[in-house]
């Protein structure tokens, strides 16, 4: 039964928390295995300058500290497998960040100190940004806590913020450097005069003013459409130009001249590109920030609790409850996907066929390349079935998560919808719109992959600016299949049949009995990432105004007969780079022309959704009632 008392602490501790079972610790002044053991050899096997180094680190004057992290995890139930690294066994820093990648994916927390190159070098924290930086791009989402000593903890934030952000005027172009270097000129005027102060720039505008400005959300143009009215972020930098006599033109580059001249202090700590995802909390209470490889807390270094600060930043980041379930799934597939994998391997009968299937080449006119390929789709049909067969022993215990969520919302208050940023309580708001678009997509299209794929039901791709959709069964499209299109048989083209499809241009004229009808569907394109459109094989209408109300009703234009085209597919379905090469039958001057063609693959629908557009192509053609007049 679903514990009705949970909180959304409760929640968070399960969902990223509970999974933990080992931490690394980098900190150049905490002891390591190969130190303490060096120790114990004869003196003259020892290694001089491990031995040096061991004896200079300040855990020997004072071990409370270390110990005290280090009971922190062993006392947590079950306790931590706990290993040390003081990052500076390499020679260069990138041995040191690869090395650290290494452990990491044996790891699932990293605990980093900030200074590892002590304060007396001079560096501020180089290293382990550096390590951050390298941690922040391998495969896995980490968790991370930065302990440091160092007395502002604001400024550490901002550093390892900074060094995830690409700086805004590398990426000024031609225009605005020019429009920069003329203000400098009347800048250098207004200095002369005793007009302007360019080091005031660092009393109008903060960090926070900055890190505002570098949001996600925020657009430069809305940014200096508020700088030229004095409102906004910058609006004291603004108010200063103005003071100064800057209107206009000089103005706009003014917002320019500000962010660049701002950022020069900072130019060593910006990276050469963007992170992917981030965003950031600075509340003095709790510092956070995150990337989609990571989730990065900041502590002051002294008798804290790490979890429990790492669990408050969680808390603080907010993840909603869809992070929350996905954090559950992978911790139980984690814990209980081995026994569960041994239960559907158990069917020795089965494997041992797929293996026998899998192996064997098939038809034996197929090519090595082309049987390779074959290959590849029943191994990618066995790991989604796998996959499926798996989860199905673990979904109810994220269900039964899922069920703890809502509870601890309380019900109807939907109080964690909130973390999703969007307000849809509205139901014919444009975000409300826009969500119920995104979901239907979600549900029936399945994200393209990059790389070569195999042409399958459901793949929808344009062709002389149409919309198609694939509506051939899939064991009619793998190679080696038998097809009762043409007679004969070919290694190297596949007939085809699509569907073509309608785009329906204005969103707002689709409603309950368009998405229920089983006639459209909702992409979103590869080449337009972000956007969801709606497609259908027939046309939605506006019909005349409905008496005694003031709106128009969106009607299905009636028409039963569906387009649908044969065609043939060309190095037997292979698309690489979402790109198609394809035959289109046609008749010209009477004549059947075979002509080149080539497709953009832009989405694919999942099976079940396809397989609604092959049934309507067996509908279209099994039509009664020929002699009717």
């Amino acid at each position: 039964m679903a514990d009705i008392n949970a909180t959304y602490a409760d929640l968070v501790e399960e969902a990223f928390i509970q999974p933990l079972r080992s931490v690394l610790i980098v900190d150049d002044q905490y002891p390591t295995w190969e130190e303490i053991l060096n120790e114990a050899l004869p003196a003259d096997n020892q290694a001089r300058g491990l031995a040096v180094r061991s004896r200079e680190k300040e855990w020997r004057r004072n071990p409370s500290g270390p110990l005290d992290v280090i009971k922190q995890f062993r006392s947590h139930k079950p306790g931590f497998v706990i290993d040390i690294h003081d990052a500076v066994s390499g020679e260069t820093h990138k041995s040191d960040e690869d090395e650290l990648a290494d452990y990491l994916h044996q790891s699932d927390l990293l605990v980093l100190d900030y200074n590892l190159e002590g304060a007396e070098s001079g560096l501020g924290g180089l290293k382990a940004r550096e390590i951050l930086k390298s941690v922040l791009t391998n495969k896995h989402f980490n968790l991370i806590v930065v302990h440091t000593s160092e007395h502002d903890l604001n400024e550490v934030f901002s550093d390892c913020l900074l060094s995830l952000m690409q700086s805004c005027a590398s990426r000024f172009d031609g225009d605005i450097d020019a429009g920069i270097s003329k203000l400098e000129k009347k800048l250098d005027e207004l200095v002369d005069e005793g007009l302007f102060d360019r080091k005031v720039l660092f009393e109008k505008m903060t960090m926070d003013d900055y890190l505002s400005l570098r949001r996600a959300h925020v657009s430069l143009g809305d940014a200096i459409r508020s700088f030229m009215k004095a409102e906004g972020y910058l609006a004291d930098v603004s108010a200063w130009a103005k003071q100064a006599g800057l209107a206009g033109k000089d103005l706009k580059d003014f917002f320019y001249w500000a962010v660049q001249e701002f950022e020069k202090p900072h130019k060593k700590l910006f990276s050469e590109g963007e992170f992917e995802g981030v965003s950031w909390s600075r509340d003095p209470e709790r510092l956070w920030f995150r990337t989609v490889r990571g989730f990065v807390a900041f502590v002051s270094k002294g008798p804290t609790d790490l979890l429990s600060e790492l669990q408050k930043a969680l808390e603080a980041w907010q993840p909603t409850p869809s992070r929350l379930l996905s954090a559950k799934y992978r911790h139980e597939l984690s814990s209980i996907g081995v026994e569960a994998e041994d239960r559907t391997l158990l069917k020795r009968h089965v494997f041992a066929h797929f293996y026998k299937d899998f192996c064997s080449k098939g038809n034996p006119k197929l090519s090595d390349a082309e049987a390779e390929r074959l290959r590849t789709a029943k191994l990618k049909s066995h790991v989604y079935s796998k996959s499926e067969a798996i989860s199905f022993h673990i979904e109810d215990e994220v269900a039964r998560f899922g069920e703890r969520i809502r509870l601890a919302d309380g019900g109807e208050s939907e109080d964690f919808a909130r973390f999703y940023n969007l307000d849809l309580s509205d139901e014919k708001s444009a975000e409300s719109k826009k969500a119920r678009a995104h979901y239907n997509s979600y549900v029936s299209t399945l994200p393209l992959k990059k790389g070569d794929d195999q042409l399958d039901s459901g793949h929808i791709f344009k062709w002389g600016g149409d919309w198609w959709v694939c509506a051939t069964p899939a064991c009619d499209l793998q190679p080696g299949q038998n097809t009762t299109a043409f007679v004969g048989e070919s290694s190297e083209q596949r007939p085809f049949t699509a569907l073509k499809l309608v785009e329906v241009k204005n969103m707002d004229d689709v409603d309950d009995q368009h998405v229920n009808s089983g006639l459209f569907c909702f992409v979103e394109p590869v080449d337009q990432l972000g956007a969801v459109i709606c497609l259908g094989f027939q046309k939605i209408e506006k019909s005349e105004i409905v008496p005694n109300q003031k709106i128009e009703k969106s009607e299905i234009v009636p028409n039963g007969k569906a387009t649908w085209r044969t065609f043939v597919a060309e190095k037997n379905g292979l698309i690489s780079q979402n790109k198609m090469s394809m035959i289109v039958p046609k008749f010209v001057d009477q004549k059947l022309v075979l002509e080149a063609a080539e497709a953009e693959v832009v989405a694919k629908l999942r099976y079940e959704y396809a397989l609604n557009y092959i049934q309507k192509i067996g509908i279209s053609v099994t039509r009664i009632g020929l002699g009717y007049s």
